[in-house]
């Protein structure tokens, strides 16, 4: 049996790393957050990671990881030398990988270290470890201690797995989406009704049984994980109902060729309504109990559980718990905690598994989910004057587009797509100015990527009588990617047409940097889809889309350049008349 530390071992975020980018996948040179006195604790903790040396074969794919992540060539020394180790425990012979003792902790990191490396080099390594963690998945669709076989599943081991299994399909191994169906129906049945996970459902040890904020937030990471997995790979059954999306934009993309093995693939509508009620209870739990869902430092996953938490509230686009901001509650946590070396010291009885701490305590500070990121492919983005400051880089819905080998993939709809969507509506005209309905300027709706940045004309196509119209201008505006043009954005989720107001959060999505927005439905209608009987859906879309408008007006008035601030509105000047 592992020790707890490793039991607990934070998930190591696949979703951090893999999606950077390049041969030196991550970065060429460590990241900054903007804050001195973080920067300073991150660049003291690495260097001591790549002096330290590390006596448990286990800790090496998280320690090589972690320099990968703060920025350390693959062929730099520590890094090099990780790599190699790893790559050892793979037979490729056989077929066989050889942990060192710790099984799935053990294969997930190393898995992560390799992907976050250098896919393409390490697929035959990834795809063996990626076979030993497929074999050990339980019939219920969670993983346990591989020489405990028949266990009622453990929430650690089957988030460990997940994150080693998404690296891989990343990488382009194939895994069948049942195997993540599984895994999220094992989540569905363990939740406890409070919302809380436990690590060890129904076992015999009353204390593994107890409902524990790691392991909440464990579950809620999970549960993201295959929702990105199960949502952004297949390719979408034709539709027939052109009126609930008639341009099909940010529709589910598909896999790379090198993958075509997962083009027959489609996700299960079914799931994704109760993937979602299953992590927003969990939040609510969150919530409920934050900060005492934490454990006590002197606990051996206490650091561990800060990291946790930061992948969960990536993945999931939150900047709070509740009220609490939870990155200046976990920065201030860890480095009090810090050692004049640049270590985070272990607990005492955790000592002996030194630098595992210093390591999740890192990759917290980085913001690895957000901060490893790649910018969008269309170039830097400029943000304005504006104090927008978390998880710049992330697409529209971690949910809908494509991770590949460390990069987002987008695909833009085909000319003749357009042709076929847009039947009728390939040339709109538009009056050349505001009120002159004389002079008249034609508009070719099969290029749309030309709109792009054309702001006079997407604002007049953003109040043109045909939806369709608008729609085409919600979505240019997001690629526009400025935001000085959201307020356009948050007038188009009050649109009397749910497709543009649709459209327009995907935007704000996007120009946000927010995956899934304030947690609002992609689709409000989409659940009642299979229903047999009829729904009157106009008061649900209706509350729907109130609650957008509000939620993003508010995230506007806090994020906007300075230049438009010091009005009746602002934040800071309410809070100050309330005070007086």
């Amino acid at each position: 049996m592992p020790p707890s530390w490793i039991r607990c071992l934070s998930p190591l975020l696949c979703t951090l790393i893999v999606w950077s980018c390049g041969a030196s996948r991550l970065m060429a040179a460590p990241p900054k957050t903007g804050d001195p006195r973080i920067d300073a604790a991150i660049t003291k903790a690495v260097e001591n990671l790549k002096s330290v040396k590390v006596d448990h074969k286990y800790v090496v794919g998280l320690v090589t990881y972690t320099l990968l992540a703060a920025g350390e060539d693959p062929e730099s020394p520590a890094v090099a030398e990780g790599l190699k180790s790893i790559a050892a425990k793979c037979q490729e012979s056989s077929g066989e990988y050889r942990p060192s003792g710790h099984h799935i902790y053990e294969a997930t990191i190393d898995i992560m270290a390799l992907e976050a490396a250098d896919p393409e080099l390490y697929i035959e390594q990834i795809e063996i470890i990626a076979n030993y963690l497929l074999g050990e998945q339980e019939a219920h669709g969670g993983w346990y201690y591989p020489d405990r076989r028949g266990g009622l599943g453990d929430t650690s081991l089957t988030q460990y797995a997940l994150l080693g299994l998404w690296a891989a399909d990343r990488a382009g191994v194939r895994i069948e989406n049942e195997v993540f169906e599984r895994a999220a129906a094992w989540h569905f049945g363990t939740q406890t009704p409070s919302g809380g996970f436990m690590y060890h459902p129904q076992g015999e040890n009353p204390v593994n049984r107890q409902i524990r904020g790691t392991m909440t937030l464990a579950g809620i990471g999970s549960l993201a994980i295959i929702r990105t997995i199960l949502f952004n790979r297949a390719i979408p059954e034709p539709v027939s109902d052109t009126k609930s999306n008639p341009l099909q934009f940010l529709e589910r993309l598909n896999p790379a060729d090198k993958d075509k093995g997962n083009r027959d693939r489609r996700p299960p509508k079914a799931i994704r309504p109760q993937i979602d009620k299953t992590i927003d209870s969990s939040y609510n739990w969150m919530t409920r109990n934050f900060p005492i869902a934490a454990p006590q430092p002197v606990e051996g996953n206490y650091y561990y559980y800060f990291y946790t938490m930061e992948r969960a509230a990536a993945l999931n686009g939150w900047a709070k718990f509740g009220t609490v901001d939870w990155y200046p509650y976990g920065v201030d946590a860890l480095l009090a905690r810090q050692a004049p070396d640049g270590s985070f010291p272990e607990a005492v009885t955790y000592r002996q598994y030194a630098p595992s701490g210093t390591c999740f305590c890192v990759l917290f500070l980085l913001k690895a989910t957000t901060k490893l990121i790649p910018q969008p492919s269309s170039g830097p983005v400029d943000l304005g004057a504006g104090t927008l400051a978390g998880g710049r880089g992330l697409p529209d819905d971690l949910t809908k587009v494509e991770f590949k080998n460390g990069k987002i993939k987008t695909e833009e709809p085909s000319l003749g797509d357009f042709n076929q969507i847009l039947a009728g509506l390939s040339m709109i005209e538009l009056p050349e100015a505001e009120g002159d309905d004389s002079a008249k300027l034609e508009v070719d709706l099969t290029k749309p990527e030309k709109l792009i940045g054309d702001i006079d004309l997407l604002e007049r196509m953003a109040v043109h009588r045909q939806p369709e119209i608008r729609q085409v201008s919600a979505w240019a505006l997001g690629r526009t990617d400025r935001l000085e043009h959201a307020p356009i954005l948050i007038d188009l989720l009050r649109d009397p047409d749910l497709s543009v107001a649709i459209e327009a959060r995907y935007s704000l999505c996007w120009i946000a940097r927010l995956p899934n927005g304030f947690g609002h439905e992609p689709d409000p209608t989409e659940k009642y889809i299979d229903y047999d009987v009829a729904v009157d859906v106009k008061p649900i879309v209706k509350e729907w889309q109130e609650s957008l408008y509000k939620d993003w007006r508010a995230w506007y008035l806090e994020q906007r350049p300075y230049d438009e601030r010091d009005d009746f509105d602002d934040p800071a000047q309410i809070k100050f008349r309330r005070k007086r």
